[in-house]
C-alpha cells in the first residue's frame, strides 16, 4: 500500500511536468527551495497555492509524514504573505496545524544581475509540535543572464530556528545556523535544485534536498519530486512531492 501510494504520487507530479511553474514554495509556505526560503517573492498580482507530501522519516518501524496545502501572495511592492495548512501523520495518530510567515524584499527584481536580498519570520503548529524561525537569504544569478536562456542561480542564507516538541524525547531547542541552495537549468524548464544546511534542531541532522522541478516560461502549473532530509528526525532523505499553481502575475 505504502510503494503504490509513492507510486501514485510521482505519477501525479511528473504529469504536472507539460505546463510549469514560476515560483515554488518551501515546505512552510514561503516561496524557495524545498526546506528553505529565497530572496525572491510572487510577482505582482500573483499568489501561488501548492500541495506538498513530505516524507519525515521513520521511528520505531513507523513511518512519519507531513501533507500540506502551503500558499503565498505579494503585498505591496516588496512583502510577501505566506502560510499554510498542515496534516502531521505519525504513530497512527493525525495532528492538524499552520503556519503562517512574512519576507520582506530590499532590493528590487529590475535588475536580474544584481544581488537580492531578503529578511523574514515565521511560525508552524501542528499538534505538540510547535517552531518559530528568522532568516536572512541572498540570492544570485551565477552567470550572465541572456534572452532565452536561464542562468543558474545560487543561494546563501543565515537562518535561526527555535521548536518545542512534545514528541519523540526533544523537547525544547534553539539553533543558528546557515544553508546554501543552487538550481541548474536543464534546457528551457527543466531544472535540477539542491541545498544543503545545517542542523535547524538539537540531536537533528543536517538538512538537504535533492529534486527535480518543471516549471515552463509564462505557465502555472508545475511539480518538484525528489529527496530531502527535514532535519527533525535521524533517518536518511525521504521522498517529498510538490505541484502547485500561480494565479495571476
Amino acid at each position: 500500500m505504502k510503494n503504490s501510494f509513492k507510486l501514485a504520487l510521482a505519477t501525479v507530479a511528473l504529469a504536472a511536468l507539460g505546463t510549469g511553474a514560476r515560483a515554488d514554495l518551501t515546505i512552510n509556505g514561503e516561496v524557495g527551495l524545498p526546506l528553505n526560503p529565497t530572496a525572491q517573492i510572487p510577482q505582482q498580482e500573483g499568489f501561488r497555492v501548492q500541495g506538498n507530501y513530505y516524507e519525515l522519516g521513520d521511528i520505531a518501524g513507523v513511518d512519519n509524514k507531513i501533507y500540506s496545502i502551503t500558499a503565498a501572495g505579494r503585498a505591496g511592492d516588496m512583502l510577501e504573505i505566506n502560510g499554510g495548512v498542515h496534516r502531521l501523520d505519525y504513530f497512527n495518530e493525525k495532528d492538524t496545524g499552520f503556519s503562517l510567515g512574512a519576507k520582506y524584499l530590499f532590493t528590487r527584481e529590475t535588475d536580474p544581475e544584481r544581488v537580492r536580498l531578503a529578511v523574514g519570520a515565521g511560525l508552524t503548529d501542528i499538534g505538540d509540535v510547535s517552531s518559530q524561525r528568522v532568516y536572512g537569504v541572498a540570492t544570485k544569478y551565477l552567470g550572465r543572464v541572456t534572452e532565452g536562456r536561464a542562468p543558474i542561480t545560487g543561494h546563501l542564507g543565515i537562518r535561526y530556528d527555535r521548536f518545542d516538541i512534545d514528541r519523540f524525547g526533544i523537547g525544547k531547542s534553539s539553533r543558528v545556523g546557515g544553508f546554501v541552495g543552487v538550481e541548474v537549468p536543464l534546457g528551457e524548464s527543466f531544472n535540477v535544485v539542491g541545498e544543503l544546511g545545517t542542523k535547524i534542531i538539537d540531536g537533528g541532522r543536517s538538512t538537504y534536498s535533492i529534486s527535480a522541478r518543471y516549471r515552463q516560461k509564462g505557465q502555472p502549473l508545475g511539480a518538484s519530486i525528489g529527496l530531502a532530509r527535514t532535519g527533525l528526525i535521524n533517518d536518511s532523505g525521504k521522498l517529498f512531492a510538490q505541484v502547485g499553481y500561480t494565479f495571476g502575475g
